[in-house]
């Protein structure tokens, strides 16, 4: 499914207490993967503050880079370039996006959408690693994303942004031994989103 492939995976800030595992199943799988941290414990702080809205996408973005270097301490070094390189790199992305500024100043953008964002840049495929095993709408659990869902799972960008940009992955519940599997090939539970892959 993924092996040969450069992938982007995004690790939910919700699986703070399995980033260890999680990060030795990237490592032991030997793949070019960037890894793109959420914001977790890191901007919930800020969800608190009345602050502007340029400010609070930026402080959450500050999270994220947090959250990366917690991430890096399991043995994957960190990058501020959102490049590809034959071993896996925790992406920093504060530098990138303050610079380039790519998305809007708004709560509907978080993580699931600036990996999503980083996924497309470098036409790869996104596996979302959150801390449930399928994302939930009003119907239940789905299987595939379709456009026009909606669902508190993911941010509210996130779904019109797959589909206008042509993103295609897995959102799987995030334990080391389900992305080993998923990255040898084997199927594992989750919500697909984009062409089969």
């Amino acid at each position: 499914m993924y092996q040969g492939q450069r992938v982007v995976i995004k690790i939910g800030g919700s699986l703070i207490e399995h980033a260890p595992g999680i990060i030795r199943a990237i490592r032991d799988a030997d793949l070019a993967a960037l890894i793109i941290p959420g914001g977790g414990l890191f901007a919930d702080g800020v969800r608190k503050k009345e602050v502007s809205d340029t400010a609070a996408h930026f402080m959450a973005i500050a999270a994220m880079d947090q959250y990366g270097w917690m991430l890096s301490t399991y043995g994957v070094p960190v990058t501020t370039d959102p490049a590809m390189c034959r071993h896996p790199r925790v992406l920093l992305p504060y530098m990138h996006l303050l610079r380039t500024d790519p998305l809007p100043h708004s709560w509907d953008i978080t993580s699931d959408t600036i990996s999503a964002y980083y996924a497309g840049i470098l036409s790869s495929p996104l596996i979302i690693l959150k801390s449930l095993e399928y994302i939930r709408t009003q119907e239940g659990q789905v299987k595939i994303l379709l456009p026009g869902m909606t669902t508190s799972d993911l941010d509210p960008a996130f779904i019109p942004y797959i589909f206008e940009h042509g993103i295609r992955g897995q959102i799987i519940q995030g334990s080391g031994a389900r992305l080993m599997r998923l990255l040898r090939g084997e199927e594992v539970p989750g919500t697909c989103f984009g062409s089969t892959i």
